[in-house]
């Protein structure tokens, strides 16, 4: 699938301001963009005791929200008039939106947490009230992945709007109904497309349950973790690595691809050892310092976000850009997996009682600020559209 908008490069007669805010990706990117520094850099001064904010608000809802759905959004209104043959949605759908929904990141790190989060979810509402439009007046024949995406951002914002009024939190139910399904039911969808237009194997048709079991197993999945269930947690975490497992093998995507394709199957291959992580962690383990979790977090999402990340900035550069990997984005792909390994000793180390855990939970951080510079000093340009 190649990502390129088809526009006409008329960039002499426009402001930067109308270049930046032409396509959706770069403001929404931009801003996940940021917030995955800034968020990053407020945990490590949290970690250190250098400032005093909720860490559960910075780290959670800030990535969640502030990173992710900022990422998910530019995203979705690029692909999803593609997706339901619909027409383009246009500058001024999204634009305010936009501005509206970083003000609500903000407000809820730094004023007032109820308002905040109202703010970001009821953008969310709206978009959801956007993709609606979007896929029931689109002429695409089959929509299923569309709708199950939109369900699923409209789940994402009703448990950030439950969370505001009820001052529950509720991050680990809206990591895994929402972010990880949100992730995984798109991955379905865009990497074996990928990985066919390269090796022009056929992929595998994907029976129509596949999409509501994995949404049902990671909801559980979130429900018990959430909440407690220990007993569930065990069953679902086995049942999960059993099912996702076969679903991974039946998408048969182990022929040697560049490395833009490569980074996306190997996230698919770190979501399947996040599950049999979170299996033995229920049954040997009381707390893992959220090992599984984060395999989750950042070998799955954001080895994604890297990956499909600068696949869309390449593509949506105005002319478009090779889909090649340069040495800069290759080292980032490795990055990724370091600070992975760095998060993963972490856990280990706390679960062994080594003081060392301290020390690799910093550097697992830092690291993360500096893969996300390395992006943003190889992409930004091309991102924000500043003229060479």
């Amino acid at each position: 699938m190649q990502f390129s908008t088809s526009i006409q490069d008329n960039t002499s007669k426009q402001t930067w301001w109308e270049r930046f805010t032409s396509q959706p990706h770069q403001l929404f990117f931009t801003s996940a963009i940021f917030f995955a520094i800034f968020i990053m850099v407020l945990t490590l001064f949290s970690l250190l005791g250098k400032i005093n904010l909720d860490f559960a608000l910075i780290h959670g809802f800030g990535l969640n929200y502030g990173l992710f759905t900022n990422a998910f959004l530019g995203f979705l209104i690029t692909v999803m008039p593609k997706y339901n043959s619909s027409i383009v949605i246009k500058r001024d759908k999204y634009l305010q939106a936009w501005i509206i929904y970083q003000v609500g990141i903000f407000c809820s790190l730094f004023l007032s947490i109820v308002i905040g989060k109202i703010l970001v979810s009821l953008v969310m509402f709206y978009f959801v009230k956007l993709f609606h439009n979007s896929i029931k007046e689109g002429k695409a024949l089959v929509k299923t992945d569309s709708k199950y995406i939109n369900l699923i951002l409209f789940i994402g914002a009703s448990l950030l709007f439950i969370e505001a009024i009820t001052f529950y939190n509720l991050s680990t139910l809206i990591f895994f109904t929402y972010l990880l399904s949100m992730v995984f039911i798109i991955a379905l969808r865009m990497i074996p497309a990928f990985y066919f237009a390269y090796t022009k194997i056929t992929p595998w048709q994907r029976p129509e349950y596949i999409r509501p079991i994995s949404f049902i197993l990671l909801s559980i999945t979130g429900i018990s973790m959430q909440f407690q269930f220990d007993f569930i947690l065990k069953i679902i975490s086995f049942t999960s690595l059993l099912f996702f497992g076969f679903v991974i093998y039946k998408l048969n995507l182990l022929k040697k691809t560049p490395p833009l394709i490569s980074v996306l199957v190997v996230s698919l291959i770190w979501f399947e050892i996040a599950y049999i992580s979170l299996f033995i962690e229920s049954i040997v383990t009381a707390y893992s310092f959220k090992l599984s979790f984060h395999i989750f977090a950042i070998g799955f999402v954001t080895t994604l976000l890297i990956g499909f990340g600068s696949r869309v900035v390449m593509g949506h550069a105005v002319p478009p850009q090779a889909m090649v990997a340069d040495k800069i984005t290759i080292s980032l792909f490795f990055l990724t997996q370091i600070v992975l390994i760095s998060r993963v000793i972490v856990s280990i180390s706390f679960i062994a009682h080594l003081d060392i855990f301290t020390i690799f939970l910093h550097l697992s951080s830092t690291l993360w600020i500096v893969m996300f510079i390395i992006w943003t000093i190889r992409y930004g340009k091309t991102l924000i559209r500043i003229k060479s």
